[in-house]
């Protein structure tokens, strides 16, 4: 795992959390939480961020990118396919610095720390979930990575 701090300005990723709110939906119940669909790294509002992040993932091209809005009720987890090795998150909202929780085994379960305006890239094939925690409002910005 990889965390890089303080990607935007507090401006800018204000606005893009203004429009993340715009995008995400209830995409049915095997999506947690609200959703937007998984084109969001298409959007021109989404470009300040892709040029502050892409000198991290130079190995890499994404393959697939949604915002996420969770109000920490819930658990779901879950790895993603074999044909993304790396999945990064990008922290809009995060007012208890909670990163994904990652599961070691059936008994323990790893806490990440990630502050606000943080991306963390980790091995897509490992078990994590949004965090459960105090109620409050969570946005952020997935993304699965695929080789180039």
């Amino acid at each position: 795992m990889k965390l890089y701090k303080h990607i935007l300005t507090n401006k800018e990723r204000l606005r893009l959390l203004k429009f993340a709110k715009t995008k995400v939906i209830d995409l049915g119940p095997n999506f947690p939480g609200l959703q937007s669909k998984p084109n969001f790294h298409t959007y021109k509002e989404m470009n300040i961020l892709l040029d502050k992040i892409k000198k991290h993932y130079t190995e890499y091209k994404i393959d697939k990118c949604w915002a996420n809005f969770s109000s920490g009720d819930y658990i779901s987890w879950h790895s993603h396919p074999h044909n993304v090795p790396v999945s990064m998150i990008y922290f809009i909202k995060n007012p208890y610095n909670l990163g994904p929780f990652f599961k070691r085994d059936q008994f323990e379960v790893f806490v990440s720390k990630c502050p606000e305006n943080s991306l963390i890239l980790f091995d897509s094939s490992l078990i994590h979930s949004v965090p459960c925690h105090l109620k409050a409002d969570r946005y952020s910005i997935a993304f699965d990575l695929a080789r180039k």
